[in-house]
């Protein structure tokens, strides 16, 4: 009988050893995690507030000790290399953002509540690190980026950086930020082309209006106010200093209870009217985030808003409806019974177009809260009743007819002008807002107004962006209309092109304002605001941890604002 050579006593021991194992085990797991890292699934810090507040960049945060609201702000003091201080407040140093080369002595931070507009005054406030999210990455072409995706993607003016932003625009065609909103027509084969001299592309057929999905559209709203963060104490020096945005109308405003109350209520059964005081609180594209020492917050009004109540009849045969007048027209959403209707029709004319109605709402029951969410956004109205979609109803302008209703101007009127026309303001018509009761005394609970993000029309900086191997010069394009947000700047993208905006359009350095890209990047995409397919890298689709601050020589993670990302 024959037999195989026992192995060497030195090769045996090195196979069984445990340490062997181990290590082997330990190679596997660290090529493992590099496979997956580089195929499916990667961690970022997020930078800046371009995204404010989807995603928060470096941040300070404040409590209202009057609300108990608490929101995000940005740095508002930084050292060389734009690095935010780590401590925000008084008697530091720091650079001057209005004079290159200078430093200024910092000041205490004084921030409004964004809810109350009370004071809330710090010394020294510790700078939070940016949240940090994980990506999961493109692969074509089993799973590619839809609209409105957050997107990590390589900086077009520095290949060493990732940019992260919103997917607003995609191949084939063109896409254009008209008051606020995203509108979009099918150009095929439009990679790198050129409109003919003197042709106003707004006006041409086939535009549509580009609607956010309702989970993004829920993720984006940005809150302007809600009756929950009254103030604990309206009175100061026996004045009173806070009063509700929302204001008693009508004749039975006598029958209403609403200062000093976080729950509203009516003690009749007659028609009742509350209003939003658009004096006292416009509605602009402002940001908490953007309390910042020498920039403006809120320059443009926003007509895409969302009306939310709680209601409590105390009878049964209650009636409600919510009534919004922005460009032009007048919106409303009804609800009587079962019965729930949307509607429409221009300022002036007597007669509501039905847009959308159904007989099969939930009924306002006596003695419950019933929440009522009514949504004018996109060209669109929604109307939730207990948190159910009970109709929602779309409107087809095209640019042209968006421009005369928001601002009363035509699209060639706009292309043909020698200044920028969009820029102006003021030529943004005044909105009106309120809801309306009748047949039954009621409490109203969590009264809130909120506003959709608005995409500001902007010009070229004079200067371009700073990247990591250039100084700032000349922008190529200065003084002209940002891309895509002017008949004179149209953003065509072909197939695998994408054009990205962010959430904090105000604070945001994006595809409006790029100048011409990086030499290595312009080989992939040589147009300025256009992203090729190959500089994506993938969607983030969780806040995994979220800002920190260190209290002493201890990193605090804030792990209740884990969040998934919309």
């Amino acid at each position: 009988m024959t037999t195989s050579p026992a192995a060497s006593s030195d090769q045996h021991a090195l196979e069984s050893a445990p340490w062997a194992e181990g290590l082997k085990g330990i190679i596997m797991a660290f090529a493992m995690a590099l496979v997956f890292r580089a195929f499916v699934i990667e961690g970022f810090v997020i930078p800046t507030g371009s995204m404010a507040p989807t995603l928060l960049g470096e941040h300070m945060r404040f409590n209202s000790p009057q609300s108990g609201a608490d929101w995000a702000v940005g740095p508002w003091y930084y050292g060389p290399g734009r690095v935010p201080l780590p401590v925000q407040g008084a008697n530091l140093r720091a650079i001057d953002p209005r004079t290159p080369g200078a430093t200024i002595t910092t000041q205490a931070v004084r921030v409004r509540d964004p809810f109350t507009a009370a004071e809330v005054r710090a010394e020294s406030t510790p700078t939070r690190g940016g949240d940090r999210v994980f990506i999961l990455k493109y692969v074509w072409p089993f799973y590619t980026p839809q609209r409105y995706d957050v997107v990590v993607f390589r900086n077009p003016r520095d290949p060493a950086q990732n940019y992260i932003k919103r997917l607003v625009g995609l191949g084939e065609e063109e896409v254009a930020l008209i008051d606020g909103d995203t509108f979009r027509r099918y150009a095929p084969a439009s990679s790198g082309a050129a409109l003919p001299d003197g042709q106003n592309s707004w006006s041409l057929p086939g535009w549509s209006v580009a609607r956010k999905p309702e989970h993004v559209q829920r993720a984006v709203w940005q809150p302007v106010f809600s009756s929950e963060f009254s103030p604990l104490n309206p009175m100061r020096d026996g004045r009173p200093w806070f009063r509700s945005p929302w204001a008693a109308a009508g004749e039975s405003a006598s029958s209403w209870e609403i200062t000093n109350r976080r729950v509203y209520r009516f003690q009749a059964s007659t028609p009742a009217t509350l209003a939003w005081d658009f004096d006292a609180r416009p509605i602009f594209d402002s940001y908490a985030y953007n309390e910042i020492p020498f920039h403006r917050n809120g320059v443009y009004r926003v007509a895409d808003i969302r009306m939310s109540l709680g209601f409590e009849p105390a009878q049964s045969g209650a009636t409600l409806a919510a009534h919004i007048e922005a460009r032009g027209h007048e919106f409303r959403a009804q609800i009587s019974g079962t019965t729930a209707t949307l509607s429409m029709r221009p300022q002036g004319e007597q007669s509501w177009n039905t847009l959308a109605t159904t007989n099969a709402a939930p009924a306002l029951e006596a003695g419950r809260v019933t929440n009522i969410d009514v949504w004018h956004v996109d060209q669109a109205l929604w109307l939730f009743v207990g948190d159910r979609l009970v109709l929602h109803a779309e409107y087809a302008w095209t640019p042209d007819e968006r421009l005369r209703h928001a601002l009363g101007l035509t699209a060639d009127e706009v292309f043909n002008a020698a200044e920028n026309l969009l820029l102006d303001a003021a030529r943004f018509k005044p909105m009106a807002a309120r809801w309306e009761f009748a047949g039954s005394p009621f409490q109203a609970h969590r009264v809130a107004m909120a506003r959709d993000i608005f995409y500001q029309p902007v010009s070229y900086y004079p200067e371009n962006d700073a990247t990591t191997y250039t100084r700032p010069s000349a922008h190529s394009r200065a003084g002209l209309p940002g891309a895509g947000t002017h008949p004179r700047s149209p953003v065509l993208l072909g197939e695998g092109e994408y054009f990205f905006c962010g959430d904090n359009s105000p604070q945001s350095l994006d595809a409006r304002l790029w100048d011409l890209p990086d030499p290595w990047m312009a080989r992939l995409e040589p147009r300025a605001g256009v992203v090729s397919r190959d500089a994506l890298i993938g969607r983030a689709f969780v806040v995994y941890w979220p800002g920190t601050y260190w209290r002493s020589i201890l990193p605090v993670p804030d792990f209740g604002r884990m969040r998934q990302i919309d």
